[in-house]
This record gives structure tokens, C-alpha cells and sequence, in this order.
């Protein structure tokens, strides 16, 4: 049995553990350390040190870790049969608090920054792997056990809503070698630091091995699976998608945006789309199939059919009504579209000023009538010239009969025209 909640876990949580010996269930020590190798991308967790009664030093290997209950223990298989005393590493192999706790972040120049407080853990299943070094205030705190307080004293006082600093394994390396790791320096020279986001999941597992980025994109909940693979490289998201178990990836797809989930059909063989086809709901194939049917430099093939539309005589309470039930549908919800009676595309109201409005308003009477819009077969380029031109982050896309048909966001238009940096930038990872 795995007892696993989270994908992320602070060293902090896990040193000073009971260990458990899960035959027994007797407590016999605790954790004081866990030891690492270096061979991989990101250190991956090789075993735990901890102190017994008699106060010795003992290892034993992850392996041997049948369940991690956070704020009970660790319980061990076959302790006795494990068990070593003392710690003797074996190449490219460290203790993770010994070697990290408290050590000294430097810039490329050598000047000092800041000290790594905690050491931020990535896990599937039973494996941990760094991923993260907490450098902020939170950290310092969290290991001096009075987070909580500091947290309930800043909301009294503000707004203010304290956030982990984090910064990524890969942006830091050794400058002494790897067992002995006096310091640390930034591989870039102002460090990037990262909030835990689909787009940080998706760095780590463009790095770890396929079995892993399965394994991990498996464990996940559809929505935040289907948010990471769509920041993950094409070749990437393609390889994700022959691997994957046929099941898992059609409940994927349809919690992924139209666009995004165009681009991968647009590359994938025929019978491998054409047998997805068959499991999708047949409103998503039709979507994805009308998009296909685009030339890929024009503005049909990077909109997106997710957007709010709205008539034109209808109140202002009612819009707002209607917004809040399709907007967790939505990839765009900010910008509603006014339609006449012929639905044809007359104007657009945002959500703030639906907030705001008198409810009794009717739409015809506020909204913008005129707005910037492309049609499906406008060149991307001049798309992004829309972008520069209007201070609109999204554009409407209308047919000949002035009918909207999709949106297009700023990020997927100066995508698509940068195309080949991006391509380039993919190839060189």
C-alpha cells in the first residue's frame, strides 16, 4: 500500500520521521537524512539514514520503503535484513540535508545571494526526486516550526499572501564537485524564481526518463495532466501520446484546450487519429476536425472554439448569468461576444464590466460596437499585426457572413509567427 497524497513535498517534512518496522509496527528510530544520487537530471532519492535507541547511525535503502505517512513514518520491509550501520556512499551519491541545509546560493560572479533553506521533493508512487531549492523566508520558517504563526500574523496585518521562493535544480550546480559541496552556483545569472505551475511540471518531466513522465502524468488528475502536456515540446507531447494507455489519453484530450489539442492531431499518423476519433465525443471531433480543415498559416488554424457569446437584447443580469455557466467551459471568459439576431458578431462586453453594470442594463445599450476581428482566412502575420495595432489580448475570428467562428489569444498568434524560434528552441533541449 502506497500512502502518497501529494505530488510535492518539503525535506523539511520528512526528516525527523518515526521510522517503522512495518512487520512489527515498533518504532525504531528516526529519519535524520536521506542520501541521493546525481546520475540523473534531478538527484533521485537512494535511501534514508536514521538514529536508533542506541543512538547509531544507521542506512537503509529506499527500496525497502513500503509506506511514507506523512506526520506518522516511514515504515521498512524486512528491517533486519536491510538495515547497515552507517552510511558508505557509493559514486555521484549525497546526503541531501548534509549537503544542501543552510549551504550558500553564489551568482556566477561569486557573490553571495542567499542560503537553501529546504529542498523541494517531486514524487510518484514511492520515488523522490529534488526538483527545487527553497530559498525563501517560508522555508526558515517552516523548519523553525512557527510558519503557521507567521502566516495568521500577516493576514491580520495585510493582504499579503506568503509564497515558497523556489528555484530549479537545473539553474544550480556544484562548484566543488558533487560530494563536496561546500557552495553552490546559479547556472544563470539571475536566478528565475518559480511558483509551482503546469508549465515548471512540464520543465521537470521534459527531463526525467519516458517510464517516469508516464508514470507521473498517470498519478496526475486529468486537468492538471492535460495543462502539462500542453507546455510540453510537440515531440514530446506526441511520444506522451503514443505511450499513453488509449483511455487515459481521450479523458486528457477533452479536459485540453480546441487548439492545443488541433496541434497534436495536426502531427499525429491518420489511423492513430482517426481511431481516437472514434472514443472522443463527436462535438470534439468536430471542432478538431473543422480546425484540421485549415491551412496551417492562416487564422482558422490557431483559433480556439471556446468562447461566450451573448444576445444583443438580453440584460445585463442575464449575461452574467449565462457567462458564470459556461466560463468553466471556456479556455476565454473575459471578453463576451454580442450577437444580433442573425448571430452575426456586433459587439463585446467584458466580464468587469458585467460585474458592475446596473443588472436591468440591456448589453445593446454598453457594449463596445467596435471591436478588432479577423476573418478565418487572414494571414497569422497579420493577425499579430492586430495584436500590436489594438490593446486586446484575444480577437474574435468571423466567416464572410460576419458570423464568429473562434478566438484567437495574443500567446497562440506571436506563437505561431515565431514558429521556427520555437522550433529551434525545442530541438536544441
Amino acid at each position: 500500500m502506497n500512502y502518497l497524497p501529494k505530488k510535492f513535498i518539503f525535506l523539511y517534512y520528512i526528516i525527523n520521521l518515526p521510522v517503522i518496522d512495518a512487520l512489527t509496527g515498533k518504532k525504531i528510530g528516526r529519519v535524520i537524512d536521506l542520501s541521493a544520487t546525481l546520475k540523473e537530471m534531478y538527484p533521485k532519492v537512494t535511501g534514508l539514514i536514521m538514529r536508533n535507541k542506541k543512538n547509531k547511525k544507521i542506512y537503509l535503502p529506499w527500496s525497502s520503503v513500503k509506506m511514507l505517512v506523512e506526520e506518522k513514518g516511514i515504515f521498512i520491509e524486512n528491517f533486519l535484513a536491510v538495515a547497515q550501520e552507517g552510511f558508505n556512499p557509493l559514486e555521484n551519491e549525497i546526503l541531501l540535508k548534509e549537503t544542501f541545509w543552510d549551504k550558500q546560493i553564489v551568482d556566477i560572479h561569486g557573490s553571495k545571494v542567499v542560503r537553501i533553506n529546504d529542498l523541494h521533493l517531486l514524487r510518484e508512487g514511492l520515488n523522490l526526486w529534488v526538483v527545487h531549492m527553497d530559498i525563501g523566508i517560508t522555508g526558515l520558517l517552516r523548519r523553525l516550526g512557527c510558519i503557521k504563526i507567521f502566516e495568521f500574523l500577516i493576514k491580520l496585518v495585510s493582504s499579503y499572501q506568503v509564497e515558497d521562493r523556489l528555484i530549479s535544480w537545473k539553474h544550480v550546480q556544484p562548484i566543488n564537485g558533487p560530494t563536496t559541496t561546500d557552495a553552490l552556483s546559479l547556472k544563470v545569472h539571475h536566478s528565475k524564481l518559480a511558483e509551482l505551475h503546469p508549465a515548471d511540471i512540464a520543465d521537470i518531466l521534459i527531463d526525467l526518463g519516458t517510464a517516469e513522465r508516464l508514470s507521473i502524468l498517470k498519478s496526475m488528475d486529468k486537468v492538471t495532466a492535460a495543462n502539462t502536456i500542453q507546455e510540453l515540446p510537440l515531440k514530446v507531447r506526441l511520444q506522451v501520446a503514443e505511450l499513453l494507455d488509449q483511455k487515459l489519453l481521450i479523458e486528457i484530450i477533452n479536459e485540453m484546450a480546441i487548439d492545443e489539442a488541433v496541434d497534436l492531431f495536426s502531427q499525429m499518423p491518420i489511423k492513430k487519429m482517426n481511431l481516437l476519433f472514434t472514443k472522443l465525443p463527436l462535438e470534439k471531433v468536430t471542432q478538431i476536425s473543422s480546425l484540421l480543415g485549415h491551412a496551417n498559416d492562416i487564422a482558422g488554424s490557431i483559433m480556439s472554439t471556446e468562447f461566450i457569446c451573448i444576445k444583443q437584447t438580453i440584460t445585463a443580469a442575464d449575461a452574467l448569468e449565462k457567462t458564470k455557466k459556461e466560463s468553466s467551459r471556456k479556455k476565454e471568459s473575459y471578453y463576451i461576444y454580442v450577437l444580433d439576431d442573425n448571430d452575426s458578431l456586433v459587439g463585446v462586453v467584458t466580464l468587469q464590466q458585467l460585474l458592475t453594470i446596473s443588472g436591468e442594463k440591456i448589453v445593446s445599450e454598453f457594449m463596445r460596437k467596435r471591436i478588432a476581428k479577423v476573418k478565418i482566412k487572414t494571414k497569422i502575420k497579420d493577425v499579430a499585426e492586430v495584436f500590436y495595432k489594438y490593446d486586446f489580448t484575444v480577437v474574435p475570428v468571423i466567416d464572410k457572413l460576419g458570423k464568429i467562428q473562434g478566438i484567437i489569444t495574443m500567446k497562440d498568434a506571436f506563437e505561431s509567427v515565431f514558429h521556427q524560434i520555437r522550433k529551434e528552441t525545442e530541438q536544441a533541449q
